[in-house]
This record gives structure tokens, sequence and C-alpha cells, in this order.
């Protein structure tokens, strides 16, 4: 018992001293609490400023482009800001790989896998195989411009029939249904509507991973030995239940599929993953199963339906609030498309003040969003939406 104690004394101590350690090369950043790091740092100005790109940008202006951080009692982090430093940074093959922690690795199923929050041969496969099918979907061609703006225009229809009843107050619930269709259209070749009980679940799933992702990230991460003694104030609990959920969704999918799938006959991603799994099934150097294809449509889902709902959010919101800007985005669209025409890519670079303004609404709020977008229901429920003349005979 004495010889445990000592041990854990000696650990305890010699974690300590590591931690408040700084090597001669280490870039420069607040000095930071023995195990913690800066933790404690990072959080209260992350309460000052209300999100991540707030922190970092306070610490590059007190400390320089090249910040380092210790977070929990081994880990480093740098953060690099500005022009001339990031160019520097990419320059080199040294920072081309992906970030590696517990989070990302529990969510998806304790290894790394897909293509976001991976690097090497499987996530050379994956980038592979996702863009060979995409081009072979249309990926950048008119079919997959028809997918999208079939769905565009069932999320006007919809958003003309219920401004008929006066106040929308579900209005992020209607286009999260549209830009969840684009993506599962060609991962599952399936559509959600409105009324499919399940489309909720899915939302629920998708909105509750992005809101709850920065406090639980941190606690994780850099200070895991909280999942073992406080699992629910930690969010550990919540952190299994919630990508539990979406994986056994995604499993489920991938065993409809299976069931009625026809050998040679490719209907979306999933059949066609399924069918290079069964290709390569006796090649001892095979990278594929069914693990890499559920992250990948996990993959799929963060970068296609998260970040565009988000973005799409914010652009309806400060367009609301902004008429003037309002009345000049239709103007340029009765001017170029017209009321008789369908949008489309050809128009792209004729719609140069609609380009400025997506522009200018993502510099404004794409760091915060994913912070911030917890809110994004709540305000928008409280702008009429008739008010944004998106009828189509003001189109």
């Amino acid at each position: 018992m004495l010889f445990l104690i000592v041990c854990c004394v000696v650990l305890i101590i010699g974690i300590i001293c590591f931690s408040l350690g700084h090597d001669s090369n280490f870039p420069p950043g607040p000095r930071g609490l023995p195990i913690l790091g800066n933790i404690v740092d990072l959080l209260i100005l992350l309460k000052k400023t209300g999100f991540f790109a707030g922190v970092f940008s306070e610490l590059a202006e007190i400390y320089g482009p090249i910040v380092g951080l210790r977070l929990g009692p081994m880990n480093t982090f740098i953060v690099v800001s500005g022009r001339e430093a990031v160019s520097e940074m990419l320059r080199h093959r040294e920072f081309d790989g992906r970030p590696d922690s517990f989070s990302y690795r529990f969510r998806t199923m304790g290894e790394r896998r897909g293509i976001i929050f991976n690097d090497g041969r499987v996530c050379e496969n994956n980038r592979r195989f996702a863009l060979k099918h995409l081009k072979e979907l249309g990926f950048g061609k008119k079919t997959m411009e028809d997918i999208i703006l079939e769905n565009a225009l069932s999320l006007i229809q919809t958003i003309e029939k219920k401004a008929k009843d006066g106040l929308i107050e579900d209005f992020t619930h209607m286009s999260s249904i549209a830009i969840l269709n684009n993506t599962w259209s060609f991962i599952a070749g399936s559509k959600f509507s409105e009324e499919d009980s399940k489309v909720r679940d899915v939302l629920e799933m998708l909105n509750n991973n992005t809101k709850q992702s920065s406090l639980t990230w941190f606690c994780l991460d850099y200070l895991p030995f909280l999942r073992y003694i406080i699992p629910g104030y930690s969010g550990y609990s919540e952190f299994i239940e919630r990508h539990s959920r979406i994986w056994i969704y995604f499993l489920d999918e991938i065993l409809k599929h299976k069931i009625t799938r026809i050998d040679g006959v490719s209907r979306d991603l999933i059949d066609s993953y399924l069918g290079e799994i069964d290709k390569q099934k006796n090649e001892y150097t095979s990278l594929l199963n069914e693990e890499e294809l559920v992250a990948l449509m996990k993959d799929f889902f963060a970068a296609g339906v998260e970040t565009t709902n988000n973005s799409f959010g914010f652009i309806i919101l400060y367009i609301t609030i902004r008429k003037d800007v309002q009345k000049k985005l239709h103007q340029e669209i009765d001017e170029v498309i017209g009321k008789d025409s369908l949008p489309s890519l050809v128009f792209k670079g004729k719609l140069s003040y609609t380009n400025a303004t997506i522009a200018e609404v993502l510099r404004m709020r794409i760091w915060p969003v994913f912070t911030w977008m917890r809110n994004i229901g709540e305000i928008l429920k409280y702008f009429d939406l008739k008010d944004l003349s998106m009828k189509r005979e003001n189109l």
C-alpha cells in the first residue's frame, strides 16, 4: 500500500513539473496552471468572447501570430493566426495530418476512420472512392444541380403554404429537411418528407451533435479522467448516447441496402460502397468495410448538412433584418434570372451582388457558427417570414 501511495505521489509531482515546464522552442502563450494547463484561461476567454475564434484572436493580439497552449497535463496545442503565418504553415507537409484524440476516434467507433478526421492510406482510399462516386452521380454536373433545385423548390412551396397561416416558427426545421435531402438522396437514394416520423429523429441527432460539442470535446480530450469520475457532468454519458444513436441509424440503413441491393446495380453511395467491399473481400490489403462506410456517411453529414444548414440560417437571418439588402438581392435576381426561369449555376457568374452578400455573411459568422447556431431557431421565430417576399411571383 505504501509503495502505491509513493508511486502516485511521484507520478503527480512528475506531471505537475512537466506541465509547468516550458521548452525553449515552445511558442509564447499564457503560463497556465499545474495539471489543467491553459484550460481555465481558454474557458474564461470563451465566456468573454462567446466563441473560439474570438479566443484565438485575443491570444494572437497578446502573444503574436503563433501561440503555444497546454491543455491538460500532457497535451500541447499550437494556434497559428494571420495570413503570413498560416500561409507559411501550409507550405510544409509536416502540417498535413489531421487531429487525433479520444473524441475524434469515438465518433468513428474508437478508430480513425472516414475522411474529415483521418489521414494516411485509409483516408486516401475513402476519399478516392467518394470522389469517384460523386462524379458518377453527377457531382458538379446537371444531375446534382437538379437534385438541389428540386429540394429548393420544395422548400419554397412549404414556405408559401405555411406563410398563409401567419408566423413561421420552425423555419430551421424546414430548411434542414431540404438540405438533408440533398445529401441523403445520393447517400441512400431516398428523401425525407416533413411528415416522415424519422426525419425529426435524424435532425435532432444532428443538431444536438453540433450544439453539445465544444465543452464536451474539451473535457473528454484534455481531462480524460473526468469521464470516469463524473460521466454525467463531463458530458460523457450524453456523448455516448448521441453518437450511438447516429451509428445505429446508419447501420440500420446499410442493413436495408444489403437486403434489397442487386449485384452490379448501384442506386446510391451505400450500394456502391457495399459493391466495392464485395470486390475486395478476398484481398488481404483491402481497407474497405462497413465501419468505414458509416464513418464516411457521418463525414458527408457533417460537411454537407450541418455546415450548409448553419450558413443558410445566418443568410436568411441577416437578409430578414436588412431589408435594403433584401431589396437589392430581389432586384438582381429579377434582372439576371427573371421571373419565368429557375435558378441555375449558369447564372452564378452574373449574380455579383448575391455572391458578395453570401461571402459577407460567411465572413461575419463562419467561425462562431457552431456556438451561436444553437440560438438561431429562437431568433428566427420572432421574424415573420412573409416579409422575406420569397413567394415565387416576387422572385
